[in-house]
C-alpha cells in the first residue's frame, strides 16, 4: 500500500529495477510527505518459477500465499527445536535462512550487487572447508558471527542444521 512495489507469488515485495533484493529502512521524520500510490498491477503474470523452485512446497501453489512453517527460512532460523524429520532431507544446502525463490524470481535478473561492507560474509567464512564447519566451536562460532543475525538461531541450532546438510 505505501507503493514501494508490488507482492510476488513468492510474498515478497518486488521493485522494478530491483526485484527482491534490497533493504527497506525507516525514517522518523517530524514532517508530512505525501505517499506513493500503491502498485496494484501483478507483475507475477504466469510465471510460476518461485512456485516450482521451492523444495518444501512453502509457496500455495497458487502463489501469494506462503507456509513459514514449511518454508527453510523458517526451519533454519526462526524454529527452535529440530528440523522436522520430513523436510531434514530438503533443505538443499541451505543452513541459514533460504533464497531459491529468490534466485529462480525473473524480476532479479535486474537487481545490482549492494555494497555495504557491514553485509559482506566474515573474510574467515569464505575459506572454510567441509571439516572446518563439522569442527566449528562455540568459540568460533560467538567470534565469527558476532553482531550478525546468524547469531539470532544459536550454536545448538546451526550445528543441528549443519549436521542435515552435510549429511544430504
Amino acid at each position: 500500500r505505501a507503493g514501494l512495489g508490488w507482492q510476488g507469488k513468492h510474498t515478497l515485495l518486488l521493485r522494478k529495477g530491483e526485484g527482491s533484493w534490497f533493504f527497506l529502512a525507516t525514517l522518523i521524520i517530524d514532517l508530512e510527505l505525501p505517499a506513493d500510490p500503491p502498485v496494484r498491477t501483478d507483475h507475477c503474470g504466469t510465471c510460476r518459477r518461485c512456485i516450482e523452485a521451492c523444495p518444501t512446497d512453502a509457496i500455495d501453489p497458487a502463489g501469494y500465499l506462503l507456509d513459514s512453517r514449511k518454508c527453510i527460512s523458517y526451519l533454519t532460523i526462526e524454529l527452535k527445536d529440530a528440523v522436522p524429520a520430513a523436510f531434514a532431507d530438503r533443505l538443499e544446502g541451505w543452513v541459514f535462512g533460504c533464497d531459491i525463490c529468490q534466485e529462480v524470481c525473473p524480476w532479479n535478473r535486474f537487481a545490482r550487487p549492494h555494497r555495504e561492507p557491514d553485509f559482506a560474509p566474515h573474510p574467515h567464512l569464505l575459506d572454510m572447508t567441509r571439516e572446518d564447519w563439522e569442527e566449528l566451536t562455540r568459540e568460533a562460532f560467538d567470534e565469527i558471527f558476532y553482531g550478525t543475525p546468524v547469531k539470532r538461531a544459536g550454536y545448538d541450532k546451526l550445528r543441528q542444521t549443519l549436521r542435515l546438510v552435510l549429511d544430504e
